[in-house]
């Protein structure tokens, strides 16, 4: 099992201060994942909102990231592709996998919101079909061959692609997959690494799809012993349980407000009266999808994760909803210390 650090902010412009103060956060945050022995850094692409919008360009805090780690492998979970040029997309990552000496994780996905897609001037509703194409170009670019490319939906002329990522023939290459059985299939099929967010339904049932992955990939002709199946769940580990839901429920209750919204889930629909009540505290430790409270619930909460998801790679997002730099530097420190030991 492999864990690590994911940051997807809820940003809290009162509680967690201006750019510039988070950024500093964040970086503080990495140094304290590579010191404690977390196996990787993860972070993921949005914009527009205070649903993760102060991280717009993974590429970037990646790179910053490199050049003050030595250990951590570095994530992007993900890089929103249909919604960008291929190519540059490529340069970008090659470079972060340079400066790393070969670190980089290159996630891909189609993102959340139609509404970036309409701002940067690409169409939403064809994204998930031109995703493979785009994820193609990226390893076409990064074989280091001159390339010309006439497809469906990109066209460009013969060119060869600077930098080259320093690993051969190119970094892992994970793809998200989270309802949509299909998604799974062309994960597997492509022989692809997997990233899925087993929270947003129950453990059990991305189970399920997480075994329809690894049957694609058997049916694709793909090992599956040497593929990730990367998780991400919120965490805070607290000194006791009752300690740990009195010093975060605030924090949790304004993530699942900026989840809430970000999907669209208004108050007096459909989805909202389905999923407020789903992403309650008391729901997400109940359900294994939180991992809330003490050190040994936290570490019982993991343990049935594994068991039951079937992941092989855990990214633990700390830092939600305004939750103070003090409290999250000492659940990372508890996870570290109390936690994980006991899964390792």
């Amino acid at each position: 099992m492999k864990f690590g650090y994911y940051i997807l902010n809820t940003y809290v412009p009162e509680l967690d201060g201006g750019s510039r103060e988070v950024y500093a956060k964040w970086l503080e945050q990495i140094d304290a994942a590579e010191s404690l022995g977390f196996d990787s850094l993860w972070v993921t692409e949005h914009h527009f909102r205070h649903f993760g919008g102060q991280m717009p360009s993974p590429s970037v805090i990646l790179a910053a990231a490199s050049q003050r780690t030595r250990r951590l492998a570095l994530g992007a979970a993900v890089s929103i592709i249909p919604m960008h040029n291929p190519l540059r997309i490529a340069e970008e990552f090659a470079m972060v996998d340079q400066l790393s000496s070969g670190r980089l994780r290159f996630g891909a996905g189609r993102g959340m919101h139609p509404t970036e897609y309409a701002v940067f001037g690409y169409d939403w509703n064809d994204a998930q079909k031109r995703l493979p194409e785009a994820l193609d170009i990226i390893m076409r670019a990064w074989s280091g061959e001159e390339f010309e490319w006439r497809g469906r939906y990109y066209q460009f002329p013969r060119l060869r692609v600077y930098p080259q990522p320093y690993q051969r023939p190119h970094p892992p290459i994970y793809i998200t997959a989270n309802r949509d059985p299909e998604s799974f299939n062309l994960v597997g099929g492509r022989g692809h690494h997997l990233m899925t967010l087993p929270w947003i339904a129950t453990n059990e049932e991305q189970g399920a799809r997480v075994e329809s992955y690894k049957n694609a990939l058997r049916a694709g002709g793909h090992s599956v012993a040497d593929k990730d199946v990367f998780t991400m769940y919120p965490v805070y580990v607290g000194s006791g349980d009752e300690e740990a839901k009195a010093e975060v429920l605030e924090s949790w209750h304004r993530w699942r407000g900026f989840a809430l919204e970000a999907v669209g889930a208004l108050p007096g629909t459909p989805a909202y009266e389905r999923i407020f009540p789903h992403l309650s505290y008391d729901a997400m430790v109940r359900d294994g999808r939180g991992v809330f409270g003490s050190p040994q619930t936290c570490a019982r909460i993991l343990k049935r994760i594994i068991d039951t998801v079937g992941t092989s790679h855990i990214g633990l997002t700390f830092h939600f909803g305004g939750l103070s730099q003090d409290k999250v530097l000492k659940s990372m420190e508890r996870c570290a210390q109390l936690v994980l030991p006991a899964l390792c």
